[in-house]
């Protein structure tokens, strides 16, 4: 059961890739943040009314937002910054991993001593959705907004080509 569960959380986070491809990045990552905020609150609920498969749910759709994350970024980063330097982009996207779990270890042993295991859930949800307001500002740096771009009004056609 367990690697039919991986082997199902890890198509879902690859489909993550395929729906920004379709959707917009931006769009998506806004959506995961939002959901592996409610997922935490889905944890600690589930967790205080003692229903396993609401929380093993709960805990699998956390761990589709934090595993969908950094594919999102690495795409985001090639998208907005080019493919020059593709290998140190994504090296320093996938470093950020090592901080991230050094840092969440500590500081989550911090806060659930200081405010108990229904402080540190909330604290959890609470930073999904505020981390998806930042992405709504996001843009590739030195692109014109959509709004000023006006179409050609003589494009090359085939009659032209």
């Amino acid at each position: 059961m367990l690697v039919t569960v991986g082997v199902g959380l890890c198509l879902v986070v690859a489909s993550a890739g395929w729906i920004s491809d379709r959707y917009g990045r931006r769009r998506t990552l806004i959506v995961v943040c939002v959901v592996l905020g409610s997922a935490q609150f889905g944890v600690l609920v589930s967790g205080r009314m003692g229903g396993m498969p609401f929380f093993l749910l709960c805990s699998m759709v956390s761990g589709f937002g934090g595993g969908a994350i950094f594919p999102l970024f690495a795409a985001m980063t090639a998208d907005y910054f080019g493919e020059n330097n593709n290998a140190s982009n994504h090296g320093m996207v996938h470093s950020s991993k090592l901080v991230s779990g050094l840092v969440g270890s500590g500081l989550g042993a911090v806060v659930v001593d200081a405010w108990d295991y229904h402080g540190a859930f909330v604290l959890a949800g609470s930073i999904g959705p505020a981390s998806a307001v930042p992405a709504l500002f996001l843009k590739a740096p030195g692109r014109p907004k959509a709004r000023r771009i006006v179409p050609n009004p003589h494009p090359l056609g085939e009659e032209m080509a």
